[in-house]
């Protein structure tokens, strides 16, 4: 079946109108095609020209017909229509099966069909059945909004068709991005993109075409608290190209890459409105390279070498002359499930960002949400715990080395220890003192040190969905562990704050510190929540304690949390997608109200 057009490519003579111009001129200016071309325009749908004429003579014919606004890159000429056709369709960036060509010479259509695989034709008795046609039924645009961005992008291509390299060109164009986090309010472009988009589309997870159905599936997708999602918008000096972007990312990942985000992109769909921009590639890299799974064959290579210093990060489309505040040039956050979606909001604020949280590994899932946690990854050197990390199958990047070394003036940490406020367990050496906090991914519940290995074989054996190098990746842990370490926790108040104080003075000279705190209620049902009466003694300890230090600041979730319908099921720090986005703010305010770290207090 062929597919929904997008753009129709007319011939003028003796198909959009009746006669041949350069053989005893238009014998009819046909009104209905005219009012046709209006018509496509008003569904969203553009049209374009391939006719062969003089330009110089065709061009003032429409503009006095008052049409030669509603054809984007005509293209007239007397040169083969084959070649001029795929060069059109590659200017505007549409698939040629999204293209129709309609042409009264059947050699013409015979050419286009020959040069432009997938390309749809008609001869000129086709159009008074166009508008009926469901291929043509495109969607109300009667703002014009379609036309006038195509019409952007024809005056942008034909200037960078002018221009001295293409580098160069893409910076004199002040590009700039701003990132709508609200999605939900533009769920329909978000659908858009997903199910139209292919030459940029890298995941190809497609919805349903019943809008409504494809409403609720996106809509429960999003709202997961493991997923955070944006909406991209390009604006130039030639003008607003829209929302041509979208992504959507899930926390965690299969593999460990050192400076890489630890979530998967689930979505990552572009339109071909900026093609040559490399706003994705841009995007990809703002992300800090999440997984991703590319599906199908995609036009831009994202991990191929590029500078890409063109695009400036602006905070909305109302104030695309002002850049997003950088608080600092470097921002460390460590955390726990949590701490990926924070960061996604937090890295336009830092010329650097690196972030550490819990992570999954073989047939594990490795917690760091804790003071006791972070002090063991900074006591520990990469040369002295990469034995050990190899037998566990641990990333040593994330299990060892000072995260307080090589941090550049005015560094911002960011640390959420609220593992601490529960009754978490945590492994501890027997001889070396390396504390850990890990379980067998299917079975948080699990200590290793209480449990044989017939009965975690059996319970292991129970689990979907869980491998045989899953399998065997927790059984060799469990073994380590039960001979090596012994397990210790819940951490009492006097340990909470010793650790805790250990880690604030550890900030270095010239940096500042924000402590998170969980929202101290936790749902346990749909209509469910219940208090959590040790995150609020933990938060009151941990303010207490912040007060002592200038450079500390306190940031809790309950400060921007709208109420229990924000929490979601599943424990700990699970709430609404827009929480963290809100959180990240709170924190980029807080940092702003605090003093860096003097030399003084160093020495005290």
């Amino acid at each position: 079946m062929a597919e929904a057009v997008r753009l129709v490519v007319w011939d003028l003579d003796e198909t959009f109108w009746k006669g041949t111009v350069t053989e005893g001129g238009i014998q009819e200016y046909v009104q209905e095609h005219h009012d046709i071309v209006i018509e496509l325009a008003r569904r969203g749908i553009v049209s374009s020209i391939c006719s062969k004429n003089d330009a110089a003579t065709i061009l003032p014919i429409l503009q006095e017909k008052g049409i030669l606004e509603y054809f984007i890159f005509p293209s007239i000429s007397w040169d083969p229509k084959g070649m001029r056709l795929s060069a059109l369709i590659a200017s505007v960036g549409l698939r040629a099966e999204t293209v129709i060509f309609i042409d009264d010479n059947p050699n013409n259509r015979a050419e286009a069909l020959a040069t432009v695989p997938g390309i749809q034709v008609e001869s000129e008795s086709f159009i008074p059945h166009m508008l009926a046609d469901a291929r043509f039924k495109g969607k109300d645009d009667s703002g014009l909004s379609r036309l006038k961005q195509y019409k952007l992008l024809e005056t942008r291509k034909r200037d960078e068709q002018q221009s001295v390299g293409n580098e160069g060109f893409l910076r004199s164009c002040d590009v700039r991005v701003c990132i709508e986090y609200d999605v939900m309010s533009h769920l329909d472009r978000v659908i858009e993109l997903i199910n139209r988009t292919n030459q940029l589309n890298f995941t190809k997870r497609r919805l349903p075409e019943n809008i409504d159905d494809a409403r609720r599936i996106l809509s429960q997708e999003l709202n997961a608290f493991h997923r955070q999602a944006g909406l991209v918008r390009v604006i130039d000096k030639y003008g607003d190209y829209g929302f041509v972007g979208f992504f959507a990312t899930e926390t965690l990942r299969q593999s460990n890459v050192p400076g890489a985000a630890n979530c998967t992109l689930r979505h990552f769909c572009f339109s071909c409105r900026t093609l040559g921009m490399f706003i994705e590639q841009w995007l990809y890299r703002h992300l800090r390279c999440p997984e991703l799974k590319v599906v199908g064959e995609v036009v831009t290579d994202l991990f191929a070498p590029r500078t890409i210093d063109w695009v400036t990060l602006v905070p909305s489309i109302e104030q695309v002359n002002l850049q997003l505040p950088q608080i600092a040039p470097e921002m460390r956050l460590y955390g726990g499930c949590e701490a990926n979606a924070v960061g996604i909001y937090l890295g336009a604020h830092a010329g650097n960002l690196q972030v550490y949280g819990n992570y999954l590994v073989g047939g594990l899932f490795v917690r760091l949400n804790s003071a006791v946690q972070v002090l063991g990854i900074c006591r520990r050197t990469s040369e002295e715990f990469a034995a050990e990390a190899d037998i566990l199958g641990l990333p040593l990047h994330q299990s060892a080395g000072d995260i307080f070394a090589n941090v550049p003036q005015g560094t911002a940490f960011v640390f959420n220890c609220g593992r601490d406020a529960t009754n978490g367990h945590f492994y501890r050496h027997k001889t070396r003192g390396w504390a850990l906090s890990l379980e067998p991914r299917p079975l948080p519940e699990l200590i290793f040190t209480s449990t044989s290995e017939e009965e975690l074989i059996e319970r292991v054996d129970k689990q979907q969905n869980f491998s045989t190098s899953q399998r065997d990746h927790v059984l060799r842990v469990s073994r380590h562990i039960r001979e090596n370490y012994t397990v210790a926790g819940p951490l009492g108040e006097g340990e909470i704050i010793g650790a805790m104080r250990d880690l604030i003075t550890r900030v270095p000279e010239g940096s500042k510190c924000i402590i998170a705190i969980d929202h101290d209620e936790r749902r346990v049902s749909d209509t469910e929540v219940r208090a959590e009466p040790r995150i609020t003694r933990y938060a009151a300890i941990i303010r207490q304690l912040a007060a002592e230090y200038p450079y500390v600041g306190v940031v809790s979730f309950s400060e921007v949390l709208e109420g229990p319908h924000e929490i979601q099921r599943g424990g700990g720090n699970h709430y609404d997608r827009a929480v963290y986005m809100r959180f990240a703010q709170r924190v980029v305010e807080v940092l702003g109200e605090l003093s860096p770290r003097r030399a003084r207090l160093l020495a005290a």
